[in-house]
């Protein structure tokens, strides 16, 4: 093969792998700002997606239930004051950073399975608290607003 050849493959490998780089990079770039762009990732709480605790008739304590993938839903939970609490925490193929669950002002931390449900125990509340939950990376949050 003459040096000329060469020099011309080199060139169009050149060429072909800058291309390939760049559409590497574009798509790369795309799909960043369509996470960003479609709310992937941010949590429930910026849409102002608030729920309400039931109450269970056989204890009478409350259910606080949520889900954890991607996050926490709902964000925020509304609950009765002065009355105990169980918050069940529903994962389903989840295996993102929120199965790390910590409520720090309760002491709770729990590790929980990927497809299951979790019960906590939330002691009765004063009126005015808010309890703030958290993934283990802090990514994720859900607040627990006792009235």
């Amino acid at each position: 093969m003459s040096k000329r050849n060469r020099d011309k493959n080199y060139n169009q490998n050149s060429k072909n792998g800058l291309v390939w780089f760049f559409i590497f990079a574009v798509v790369v770039i795309g799909v960043f700002l369509l996470l960003i762009l479609s709310g992937s990732g941010q949590n429930e709480t910026t849409g102002g997606n608030i729920a309400q605790a039931q109450t269970d008739p056989a204890t009478g304590k409350q259910l606080i239930k949520i889900t954890a993938k991607g996050g926490y839903k709902p964000g925020t939970v509304e609950a009765k004051a002065g009355v105990a609490s169980i918050l069940q925490v529903s994962t389903t193929n989840t295996f993102d950073c929120s199965l790390g669950l910590r409520i720090p002002s309760l002491g709770i931390s729990k590790n929980l399975p990927t497809t299951g449900i979790t019960s906590i125990e939330i002691p009765a509340q004063a009126a005015g608290t808010t309890v703030k939950g958290t993934c283990t990376m802090g990514m994720y949050w859900f607040s627990l607003k006792f009235t």
